[in-house]
């Protein structure tokens, strides 16, 4: 008991270095507010995955018995598979696992390699006619910008053109895990054939086609081998643009001078898939970039080295047509939540000064003010010297440690991102 009191003497007795070491620590926190790892969310980790094994033709019961029940086996072998929680579906020309890991995997990359490459290896083992075995576990990342490309001006394929060059550039900033396209858009070139026309002409689909594949818009044409290995031989298309293939000639009669192009039996147009997918921002053809951020680092900056990067691109490359649109921005949600987090702590020193002031002596306003920062940037210095980021769970419990003060004030509840 003697010695418990000693503990709680000392501190009293030596007054001036607990002033220190108080000082140091709020000065510590103030700084770690806005130097420590800041993201929306805490870090989680995602023990689920899913591994797929196409079949096409197969019935039910023949992807059950052939592959269902082995694959289902050979997933078995790893102890760190949850058996219990693992399910498998088996549909005409499928085969879903849903793999489950136990809760103790701590290194779920670790095991999910060893799952990957060990298929690589048992889908010799299947039928040929199954045509692959694919695994994904990547469940976890997300999104911490989601920036849109769009112009009223631009096609697909320019705005895709300053989108890889984007990409590019943000990819050279340490932060940034993946920068991800969505919405491009792949143009082809397009023949319309008019078989009216064809049967006018005397020309035959089949002409038609070995036509334009004797001229080079085929895309491999043989192999070389020898004992070692086998080689593909590629040439390129000697047609490139709608014109081009427009005057091929298919058909040519020396002896009445008649001559069939391309372009007299079929409309030659360049064009996007009709069938793809498009994404448009007010109206207009967009490209969207998503970007996700390595775990650990400060969000807040993150999106200040992106807007740096943003910016010396528009300045130097980009058109004034094309603009530069933030959809989804992690890092200005964070920094309003923490500077809100900020404002209401200055709010709540001001209002207990002000009520006790008019309750007790000035002196006591100010210590019960004081001791509300000094606890909370307290609380952040332990936090950044033990590597832990400011995120929704660790800027809530500051928050709850803020709210313990007299009955007599009251603190908004904003809530954090």
């Amino acid at each position: 008991m003697k010695r418990s009191l000693d503990w709680i003497k000392w501190p009293l007795e030596h007054y001036s270095i607990s002033l220190l070491l108080v000082g140091i620590f709020f000065v510590l926190g103030v700084f770690g507010m806005y130097d420590m790892p800041k993201d929306e969310f805490p870090a989680f980790t995602i023990r689920q995955g899913v591994v797929v094994a196409v079949y096409p033709g197969a019935t039910t019961e023949e992807v059950e018995q052939q592959v269902a029940r082995p694959l289902e086996r050979y997933l078995f072998t790893f102890q760190e598979v949850n058996r219990i929680k693992t399910t498998t579906t088996s549909q005409n020309g499928m085969c879903i696992v849903m793999v489950k890991l136990n809760d103790n995997v701590n290194n779920k990359d670790e095991v999910w390699s060893k799952i990957k490459h060990g298929l690589t290896l048992f889908k010799q083992s299947l039928p040929s006619g199954v045509l692959a075995v694919i695994a994904n576990d990547d469940f976890g990342n997300t999104s911490a910008l989601l920036i849109a490309i769009d112009s009223d001006e631009r096609s697909y394929r320019e705005l895709q053109n300053y989108s890889d060059d984007i990409a590019d550039r943000l990819r050279r900033i340490p932060a940034v895990a993946a920068v991800k396209l969505c919405g491009e858009q792949h143009e082809q070139i397009s023949l319309y054939v008019d078989r009216q026309r064809l049967q006018a002409y005397g020309v035959g689909q089949q002409t038609l086609f070995s036509s334009l594949q004797s001229q080079g818009l085929t895309t491999i044409s043989g192999s070389i081998s020898d004992n070692d290995q086998d080689i593909p031989i590629h040439i390129a298309s000697t047609q490139r643009s709608e014109e081009e293939i427009a005057n091929h000639i298919i058909f040519s009669s020396p002896a009445s001078g008649k001559v069939v192009r391309v372009r007299d039996v079929a409309k030659v147009v360049r064009e996007y898939e009709g069938n793809a997918g498009y994404i448009e921002q007010d109206g207009h053809p967009c490209v969207l970039l998503s970007l996700e951020m390595v775990p650990g680092n400060n969000i807040v900056q993150y999106g200040k080295d992106v807007d740096k990067a943003l910016n010396d691109y528009r300045e130097q490359h980009l058109p004034d047509d094309v603009r530069i649109t933030r959809i989804a921005d992690q890092p200005k949600v964070v920094g309003e939540s923490v500077s809100s987090f900020l404002r209401d702590l200055i709010t709540s020193m001001i209002i207990i000064i002000l009520v006790m002031m008019v309750l007790f002596p000035l002196r006591s306003a100010i210590v019960a003010a004081i001791t509300i920062p000094l606890s909370t940037f307290i609380s952040v210095a332990i936090m950044y010297m033990a590597h832990i980021e400011l995120n929704i769970v660790t800027l809530a419990g500051a928050r709850a440690m803020n709210r313990k003060k007299p009955p007599s004030t009251r603190q908004s509840n904003t809530s954090c991102p």
